[in-house]
C-alpha cells in the first residue's frame, strides 16, 4: 500500500478514476498541443523536415514528431540549461560510455551504476552560476546542452534527436538560433500551465516527492530520471501519445508482435519469480495464475502475440529484423520517466513501436523502498496491439489458459 511518507509521483487512477479516462484525456489534449503549435512550432518543424530531405539525413518523420521535439527541448532548456551551462569540465564521452555499457554488461551494471551516480552528481549537477541563468541561447548554448543531456544517459536519445536540431541551426544566423529557441521555450512556458487543467490530476504527487525524496538520490544513478520535474510528465505522455500515432502503421504491418514488460509487474520479484531466461528475456512459466504478466502472457498466446519481462534497462538491437526474418514490432510498457526515450530508441535501430503506460510507478529498485505493484489498461493493450473489438472490453476468456 502507498504511504504518506512515500507518495508514488504519478497515478492514471489518481482519485479513483479508471486509467482509460487517461487515454481519453491525453488523446484530447495532444490535439490541443497540435493545433496551438499550428502557427508556432509546425512552420520551423516544417523546415527542419525540409533540411533533413534535402541533405538526406534520415527517413523524414512525421512533422508531429518535429513538433514534440521541438516542445521537449523548450522543456529540457528550461529545466536543466542553468545546471549544464555551468559545467566547467566533466567527462561526458566516458559517462555516455557507461550507459552504454550498463545495458551490454548485466554482470557489471551495478558496478557501473555506482560510479555513474558519483560521476553525475559531482560533475553533472554542480551549484546554477548566476551569469548564465536567463540569457539567450546561443548554438554553442545547444551543443553544450545536447552533451550534457547525452552524458546523462537517461536523456541521451532526447540528446540525439537534438543533433539535427543542432546541424539545422549552425547554419542560421544567430538572430534565427535565438528566434528558434525563445519560441521553443514560450511554448514549453505556455504548455506546463495548459497541461496542469487536463493532465495535472495525474501527477498530483510530483513535488512531494521530489522534496521528500531529494536526498535519498542524491549520489545515485537514476537521480535525473527519478527527480524528473512535472511538466516533464506532461511532455512524456504527449511524446508518447504522439510516438503511438506516428509509428501505429509500422507496427501494425509488422509479422511479428511482442509486448516489453517490466520487472515490477511480476507477482513475486526476481528470487521467486520462475520466469524462464531467454535472449529476448524472461517468459511467464505460470507459476501464479493471479500475476499480471501471467495473464498478459494467456493473452498473447490466445491471440498471437508473445510476452516478455525484461527486470533490467536492456539491449534493444535483439528487437532489429534480420534480413530474410520476420519483421518484428514492439509494445514497451514503461513509467513514464523512460518510455519516450525507449520508443525513441527502438526506432532508431528501426524497430517499429507502440508503448502502453504503466498506471503507476513503484518498483522498489526506482520507486518506493518496499515496492508497489504496477498495473496497465488492459483494453489500451488490446487496442495498441491491434485485436479485434476491443472497445468491447473483457471477458474472462481472453486470459484463458
Amino acid at each position: 500500500m502507498k504511504s504518506q511518507t512515500d507518495p508514488i509521483t504519478y497515478s492514471l487512477e489518481a482519485d479513483g478514476i479508471p486509467a482509460s479516462s487517461y487515454y481519453r484525456d491525453i488523446s484530447d489534449f495532444t490535439d490541443v498541443v497540435l493545433e496551438e503549435a499550428r502557427d508556432t512550432l509546425e512552420p520551423t518543424a516544417r523546415a527542419l523536415r525540409s533540411y533533413i530531405q534535402t541533405y538526406q539525413l534520415e527517413e523524414p518523420r512525421s512533422l508531429e514528431e518535429y513538433v514534440f521535439e521541438l516542445l521537449d527541448l523548450g522543456t529540457l532548456w528550461r529545466v536543466y540549461s542553468p545546471r549544464a551551462l555551468s559545467v566547467r569540465i566533466a567527462p561526458y564521452r566516458i559517462l555516455s560510455t557507461l550507459a552504454e555499457w550498463r545495458k551490454k554488461h548485466q554482470n557489471i551494471k551495478p558496478a557501473i551504476d555506482v560510479l555513474r551516480g558519483f560521476l553525475i552528481s559531482f560533475l553533472l549537477l554542480p551549484s546554477t552560476r548566476t551569469d548564465i541563468i536567463n540569457r539567450s541561447p546561443t548554438i554553442h548554448d545547444l551543443e553544450r546542452l545536447i552533451a550534457w543531456l547525452e552524458a546523462t544517459g537517461d536523456l541521451r536519445e532526447d540528446a540525439i534527436r537534438f543533433i539535427r536540431w543542432q546541424a539545422y541551426l549552425s547554419l542560421q544566423p544567430p538572430t534565427r538560433v535565438q528566434e528558434v529557441m525563445c519560441e521553443a521555450i514560450r511554448f514549453s512556458e505556455w504548455f506546463e500551465s495548459a497541461s496542469l487543467g487536463t493532465l495535472g490530476r495525474y501527477t498530483q504527487n510530483v513535488d512531494s516527492f521530489v522534496a521528500l525524496r531529494e536526498d535519498h538520490y542524491r549520489w545515485r544513478e537514476d537521480r535525473i530520471t527519478c527527480m524528473k520535474t512535472r511538466v516533464e510528465y506532461h511532455v512524456n505522455m504527449v511524446g508518447a501519445e504522439i510516438m503511438n500515432r506516428s509509428f501505429r502503421s509500422g507496427f501494425l504491418f509488422s509479422q511479428r508482435k511482442s509486448v516489453l514488460l517490466p520487472g515490477c509487474m511480476r507477482s513475486h520479484p526476481d528470487g521467486a519469480c520462475k520466469a524462464l531466461k531467454t535472449r529476448e528475456g524472461l517468459v511467464c512459466s505460470a507459476c501464479t495464475p493471479a500475476c499480471p504478466t501471467h495473464q498478459l502472457h494467456s493473452m498473447g498466446k490466445k491471440h498471437g502475440f508473445d510476452v516478455f519481462v525484461l527486470p533490467h534497462a536492456s539491449d534493444v538491437t535483439v528487437w532489429v529484423s534480420k534480413p530474410g526474418m520476420e519483421s518484428k514490432g514492439v509494445v514497451g510498457v514503461a513509467c513514464l520517466s523512460t518510455l519516450v526515450g525507449g520508443g525513441w530508441e527502438l526506432k532508431r535501430y528501426g524497430v517499429p513501436a507502440q508503448c502502453v503506460v504503466l498506471n503507476n510507478c513503484g518498483c522498489k529498485k526506482h520507486w518506493h523502498r518496499e515496492g508497489i505493484p504496477t498495473s496497465i489498461d488492459l483494453r489500451e493493450m488490446k487496442r495498441i496491439i491491434g485485436i479485434e473489438q476491443s472497445v468491447q472490453g473483457y471477458n474472462m476468456s481472453d486470459f484463458a489458459m
